[in-house]
């Protein structure tokens, strides 16, 4: 295992939780006049300058700061929207997703399972401790960013500041615990782009070390659509060279955010491998529908897909169909349907 990853994400847990604001001194005189909180004025120059660059702020800044916080604000509604992991546990607050989702693949015929997911926050023990469930962790390379290995962890917020996160996580499966360390920055490119860094390292008694990063940039083409490129790298000792995936997708708002029932719809091409040994495991074209039915919790999706897909290097290559179907149930404070 690479040593310098480890010293670099140890380092920047140290530096986000260490960080603290300097305590202010004061001068003999202060002291014994009691004067509490005194801090000497701003010089004249520093107050001149602070005025003039208020003043040189146009209609061209304002204009890009209205760009960027629309990027953002769209951003942040897909990710709710579509109810992505990596989102959901940094949220302030408890939900929970229950899923029930049907695949028909042409090679690997009709599989079902239902699935709980979220977090619950618990502020009787720590404000910065949640209890996570089922795909918190991001470590399962999948065509589907949702599709997570059933576990259950622990996630304590290490510290935030800037555009930087840092979280110490503790998995639970019945052949031991599976602690790791999360990092996270985030932050605007342009007026319209941003971009989402994640990177965890993570020890599993059958798997040793391997570490997880990935990286998300996201372009906001109108108020309502939304172009992203993902790529996730997996690299361990017991994966097979750096397992890699990369995803471009469109995703279009089809109804005003003043409608009830939200309709999106998300254009998709991916394709995932490994290096060792070298292979593109397979091509993937498709589309996503989702939609808020009936209430405003609950969601169905359908997604139909074509594969080209190669699972061994002396494999030949096959196309193959499939087809997603899932119905979710989100327990969330702000999809609440009451009088």
């Amino acid at each position: 295992m690479k040593i310098w990853l480890i010293i670099a994400l140890c380092a920047s847990s140290l530096a986000l939780a260490g960080d603290g604001p300097p305590s202010a001194t004061k001068n003999d005189a202060d002291q014994k006049e009691g004067r509490e909180g005194w801090a000497p004025a701003a010089p004249a120059t520093q107050k001149g300058q602070e005025a003039q660059e208020a003043d040189d702020i146009n209609w061209m800044d304002n204009s890009h700061a209205y760009a960027t916080e629309q990027a953002q604000a769209l951003t942040e509604w897909m990710d709710n929207y579509f109810g992505d992991p990596d989102y959901d546990i940094e949220r302030a607050e408890s939900l929970l997703r229950l899923e029930w989702t049907n695949e028909w693949d042409e090679e690997d015929r009709y599989n079902t399972n239902v699935r709980l997911r979220g977090k619950l926050q618990l502020p009787r023990v720590s404000k910065r401790l949640n209890l996570v469930f089922s795909g918190e962790d991001g470590d399962e390379l999948s065509e589907d960013e949702r599709s997570r290995e059933d576990s259950v962890g622990l996630l304590y917020n290490l510290g935030e500041k800037g555009r930087s996160r840092v979280d110490l996580t503790l998995g639970f499966k019945w052949d031991g615990l599976r602690p790791g360390i999360r990092y996270r920055a985030q932050g605007p490119l342009a007026d319209k782009s941003r971009y989402r860094f994640t990177q965890r390292l993570q020890w599993e008694t059958d798997e040793g070390f391997f570490t997880t990063g990935q990286v998300n940039l996201d372009r906001a083409i109108t108020k309502s659509d939304l172009l992203r490129w993902s790529n996730r790298v997996v690299y361990g000792e017991e994966t097979q060279g750096a397992e890699w995936r990369t995803r471009l997708s469109w995703r279009q708002r089809l109804r005003d955010l003043e409608k009830s029932h939200q309709f999106v719809v998300a254009y998709f091409g991916s394709i995932n491998g490994a290096t060792d040994p070298s292979l593109v495991k397979n091509y993937k074209l498709g589309v996503l529908l989702r939609r808020q039915v009936y209430r405003r919790y609950l969601f169905f999706e359908l997604e139909p897909s074509y594969n080209l897909r190669k699972r061994k290097d002396d494999n030949q290559r096959k196309s193959m169909w499939a087809l997603m179907l899932r119905f979710e149930i989100a327990l969330e404070r702000d999809l609440l349907h009451q009088r």
